[in-house]
């Protein structure tokens, strides 16, 4: 039960990197707030990362997000089923573009798809895109990675191959799952709340904020925790880019702010790792 609503409030912010051009997308809607100007106590973050080297995938992270946000906004019915379907129907419209215009064949993009309100955060994600949780000095990633480089860095914890191995292995962007209009082969659905607290940040990313370690990413949250969403999504943004990593991936940031308070236990979620 709530001491008083909570609300969120958003900013995002996106890097081209050292690509020729921006393959990431970004969509918030509230059935509340359509401007989204101002805080809202529900809201629905989708965001998208075109799969690098293959075609239009700026067009398949536009498409997938935006078909998202429509089939989950005029769906019926309880939230968890509705972030489901609008999974498979964002997939769905990447089939029939390629339907329509068979030069978009090999099109694929991750999604991220993160619905908070009075009862917590709940979410949809296919691929390696980021959904973080930073509460007290701690930040979590909350979602399932389905790239190449995570089973390495599995394999390393459990000493079965060297940390080396594992870093320097040139497979390690390879995604095993992404929406392509064909199915989909791994999918975390978290469709029960886990609940959200005042002074709680949620980050939504593409892979392109991973150049940063996660007690990096944790330390800059916590040095400007008060700041707006849009600040500190611009600071991470310049974190980076300071980087100047080549080939430096599209890097697309999406920061939630939970204000007001919240009295239930808290969810546990595994960290991050460095």
């Amino acid at each position: 039960m709530s001491a008083c609503p909570i609300e969120f409030s958003h900013g995002s912010c996106e890097s081209l990197g050292q690509r020729r051009r921006q393959e990431d997308f970004c969509a918030v809607w509230s059935p509340h707030n359509s401007a989204l100007n101002q805080s809202a106590k529900t809201m629905l973050v989708v965001l998208a990362d075109g799969m690098g080297g293959h075609v239009s995938g700026h067009t398949a992270s536009q498409l997938a997000c935006n078909r998202y946000i429509h089939s989950f906004s005029r769906s019926p019915g309880e939230i968890g089923p509705r972030m489901a379907r609008a999974l498979e129907f964002s997939n769905q419209s990447i089939a029939d573009a390629i339907t329509l215009d068979p030069t978009l064949q090999g099109m694929g993009c991750t999604i991220v798809g993160a619905y908070l309100d009075q009862d917590g955060l709940r979410w949809v994600s296919v691929g390696d895109s980021t959904l973080l949780l930073y509460r007290a000095g701690s930040l979590r990633r909350l979602n399932a990675d389905h790239s190449h480089g995570a089973i390495l860095d599995r394999q390393a914890a459990a000493g079965i191959i060297t940390a080396q191995i594992a870093i320097s292995d040139t497979r390690r962007t390879a995604l095993y799952s992404a929406l392509t209009g064909g199915p989909i082969q791994m999918r975390d659905l978290e469709l029960n709340p886990h609940s959200l607290y005042q002074g709680d940040w949620i980050i939504v990313a593409s892979d392109g904020l991973l150049t940063l370690e996660g007690n990096e990413i944790a330390g800059l949250i916590g040095r400007n925790k008060d700041e707006t969403p849009e600040a500190l999504t611009r600071l991470l943004i310049n974190e980076v880019e300071k980087r100047n990593k080549p080939r430096q991936d599209n890097t697309t940031i999406l920061a939630v702010k939970i204000v007001g308070d919240h009295v239930s236990d808290a969810e546990a979620s595994p960290m991050l790792q460095n």
